[in-house]
């Protein structure tokens, strides 16, 4: 059982800053199902300014990600799956020798971190723009590795993409060796499993290139 130790949680919890009464029209909802939870983010220059959420979610949950909202405030979006659940129970801490939230299993980092990516992608939506790959480049398999980095993230962050995922956690490029793709995915559903497929076979197809082979990093 997870408990709630600090009397600073608990003041979080009774009084809390990010977290609102009710939705707004710019929340999104996360589309998996470990947080029942709307998030809204506010960025200027790739600076967080704000973050809201609307959920019903266990009180261990809430007070974790209020945490996290009050460490993000003012970093770099490039921070967000950087913070660790350790740091926002450090956080919420009355005194550094005694737990603030007692009882979390290991597995509960990688939850967060899955929700934290999201979140991350919510900073680049309105970025999204229609990716064609030229011919005049020559074949995929001659360009050099930055080119070849710079394509790959032109067509994951491609309407396509974003229509094949339909709010999913979207594809996150991670490496790229020759003609083999590593990409930090979902891909543990039949679903999940198909749409990688699919995905992997509009890049052979956008690309041109058989021997093109994405591996998924779940």
């Amino acid at each position: 059982m997870i408990q709630i130790k600090s009397q600073r949680a608990q003041k979080l919890l009774g009084e809390p800053k990010f977290f609102k009464t009710s939705p707004s029209s710019q929340m999104r909802s996360y589309p998996s199902g470990e947080f029942t939870v709307s998030v809204e983010l506010i960025c200027e220059d790739n600076i967080v300014k704000n973050l809201s959420f609307y959920g019903e979610l266990p009180d261990w949950q809430r007070v974790l990600l209020e945490s996290w909202a009050f460490i993000m405030i003012g970093k770099n979006i490039s921070f967000c799956d950087q913070i660790t659940i350790r740091e926002c129970e450090a956080f919420l801490r009355d005194r550094n020798s005694e737990v603030a939230v007692e009882g979390m299993e290991a597995d509960k980092e990688a939850d967060f971190k899955r929700l934290f990516t999201w979140i991350k992608q919510l900073a680049h939506k309105k970025e999204v723009q229609v990716y064609t790959f030229s011919s005049q480049k020559g074949p995929f398999r001659n360009l050099k590795l930055a080119d070849k980095v710079r394509e790959l993230k032109g067509f994951l962050n491609s309407p396509e993409v974003a229509s094949l995922y339909q709010g999913k956690l979207l594809p996150v490029l991670l490496e790229v060796d020759d003609l083999t793709v590593y990409l930090e995915v979902s891909y543990q559903s039949q679903e999940e499993r198909a749409l990688f497929e699919e995905l992997h076979t509009m890049g052979v197809e956008l690309f041109q290139e058989e021997s093109l082979n994405f591996i998924p990093d779940a």
